[in-house]
């Protein structure tokens, strides 16, 4: 089963055993965090109206080259009911254990969503359906 996060024209179905958390410190115009009973996360922030997927990826990307200096980056794009999802597949370690993310923008007819995906390696297989469906379910209606 899945439950349905709605906030300020963000709008995404998550897994009920997963926990969600609203984040009024970003700019954008919605943000929530969605953590799985382990280590892995699922962020979204929504930004009402066409702004440039290609540069909020980059700024995620650039966070992420200050914080973990030995960063492997892979670039990432897709394609999406005739629109471009711009973003980057990451690698590194921290305290000894080897984690993934991903960081993907898109544009929808409503606005723009940047969404950042993390897990440590040995979750990856098990949430990685989990943070695909979660993202899909911003492009559709459930």
């Amino acid at each position: 089963m899945h439950s349905v996060y709605e906030k300020d024209g963000l709008r995404f179905a998550y897994p009920e055993n997963w926990t969600v958390e609203d984040d009024d410190t970003s700019t954008a115009t919605a943000s929530a965090t969605v953590t799985s009973p382990d280590t892995a996360f699922w962020t979204v922030m929504f930004y009402r109206g066409n702004h440039d997927a290609e540069q909020l990826t980059e700024a995620v990307l650039e966070a992420f080259r200050q914080e973990y200096p030995q960063l492997e980056v892979d670039p990432a794009e897709n394609m999406h009911q005739g629109g471009s999802i711009f973003g980057y597949d990451l690698s590194f370690s921290f305290v000894d254990l080897l984690s993934t993310a991903t960081i993907r923008a898109f544009n929808q007819p409503e606005g723009t969503y940047l969404v950042l995906c993390q897990a440590e390696d040995h979750e990856i297989p098990a949430v990685e359906p989990v943070f695909e469906a979660m993202t899909a379910s911003l492009m559709t209606e459930f």
